[in-house]
């Protein structure tokens, strides 16, 4: 190799270097990403809230709280993103990971609503099912004392008020077993 090729080759690697360096004061890509992601979900909360940016003193302090957990300022968060978007290689880089956990979140919170409105579904036929029973168990004085009978000898075994319950109906065919 000649001493011009290496002095070239010397140069792209010391220029992909200096451009590569963050100057000392802005902010790690890593740190950069968590403070936009909870900055994204202070905004979203803020507007869930009914806040709109006329309500500047408020919506200040969610972001000065974030800032106050890393540790920053305002004016080192301003340079941090004005370097960033200045360097948009790397920027392009950190965005997607934090549309990602954004995504992510929608995502769990859906599943969250989803699950308790199945959960409730469940709860309505299960009260449902005993308001069922407990009408057919009482209209007989047949079945009145078979209840008792039966309640008793449950309660003996010592079965809990579940038990008991899930017991009785089966006995009263209300219900399969599964």
């Amino acid at each position: 190799m000649t001493c011009k090729v290496k002095q070239i080759l010397f140069l792209f690697l010391l220029s992909i270097v200096v451009v590569g360096c963050r100057p000392s004061g802005v902010l790690s890509p890593d740190e950069m990403r968590d403070i936009l992601y909870e900055l994204h979900r202070a905004d979203g909360a803020i507007q869930a809230a009914g806040y709109n940016y006329s309500h500047d003193q408020e919506v200040a302090g969610y972001y000065k709280n974030i800032l106050d957990k890393y540790g920053i300022t305002q004016a080192e968060f301003d340079s941090s993103l004005v370097w960033y978007t200045d360097n948009p290689q790397i920027f392009n880089k950190i965005y997607p990971q934090v549309m990602e956990r954004l995504d992510a979140d929608f995502e769990n919170a859906k599943q969250a609503r989803e699950k308790k409105i199945e959960e409730r579904r469940l709860e309505r036929e299960r009260r449902a099912a005993y308001k069922k029973w407990y009408f057919e168990t009482f209209t007989s004085a047949e079945k009145l004392l078979d209840f008792y009978s039966n309640r008793h000898l449950l309660v003996l075994k010592g079965w809990s008020p579940e038990e008991f319950f899930e017991k009785n109906i089966i006995i009263f065919g209300q219900l399969e077993k599964k």
